[in-house]
């Protein structure tokens, strides 16, 4: 018997709404807060009430691009062309390349798939922070790319930034608006290529959800304007090893 994604969310009891009404505030307040990471907290953890991680990375992508929207209208004074110009360029390219592997992938691949990168990501972080390179347009394409691929594929492509922009030490304001604006492109661009094949009612009973979200939206932009900019890394940091986790403890449930 296949069940619906719709069925599963629209048909859950209040605990099931309550849970992810909850985890869609925390999830908005990350992406207030930094700018990404709307979808690195909110996929691995709604996969666990949701077993259908096709649809709940569709969800997670619209409810991101309008969070990031926000984001970027807020921070646009720090935002830097040059810089967003890579980066929006890898989301265009890589994004719809991930959105094929979703549609093929199976759902436990794409789960652990979604664990290792994170966890690869901010092991590595941990270990050996990393310094700022030369050639910072370089670095800014490929994690562009990457992200792109990963945004399409589990809509989880914040890692990649987060690591560049840690790395290279940019400023609270530039890093926000830059992570802003690349997973705005990459959202509308994963959504314009695999839209056609999401649970249209998963995503519109979801859309529900989208006040909790920017209520959290705010109450982070809130709380960043008053931390300095090396604790901003470590909330980076912190949100890759959130993704991490949440996506593995998924992986083994399913």
């Amino acid at each position: 018997m296949v069940i619906l994604a719709s069925d599963a969310l629209a048909g859950g009891g209040p605990a099931i709404w309550f849970l992810a009404a909850l985890i869609v505030l925390v999830a908005g307040y990350v992406q207030g807060f930094t700018g990404m990471g709307f979808a690195v907290v909110s996929t691995p953890l709604l996969v666990l009430l949701v077993r259908q991680p096709h649809q709940v990375v569709m969800l997670s992508l619209v409810l991101g691009a309008i969070l990031s929207a926000a984001v970027l209208v807020e921070t646009r004074k720090g935002l830097r062309p040059g810089r967003s110009g890579w980066l929006i360029g890898g989301a265009v390219a890589g994004t719809p390349v991930g959105v094929v592997v979703l549609s093929h992938a199976a759902p436990r691949v794409l789960t652990v798939f979604i664990a290792a990168t994170a966890l690869v990501t901010a092991v590595t972080w941990l270990i050996s922070p990393p310094r700022p390179v030369r050639h910072e347009a370089t670095a800014t394409a490929v994690a562009g790319l990457f992200g792109g691929f990963l945004n399409g594929a589990t809509s989880m492509g914040g890692p990649p930034l987060a690591l560049v922009v840690s790395m290279q030490r940019w400023r609270v304001v530039e890093g926000r608006a830059a992570l802003a604006a690349f997973n705005l492109t990459s959202y509308l661009v994963g959504l314009a290529t695999g839209m056609t094949r999401a649970d249209t009612g998963f995503v519109v009973h979801g859309l529900i959800l989208m006040p909790l979200g920017a209520l959290g939206g705010v109450a982070g932009a809130w709380s960043v304007h008053r931390m300095p900019g090396h604790r901003f890394r470590f909330a980076l940091l912190a949100t890759v090893w959130l993704a991490g986790l949440s996506a593995l403890a998924s992986a083994f449930r399913s």
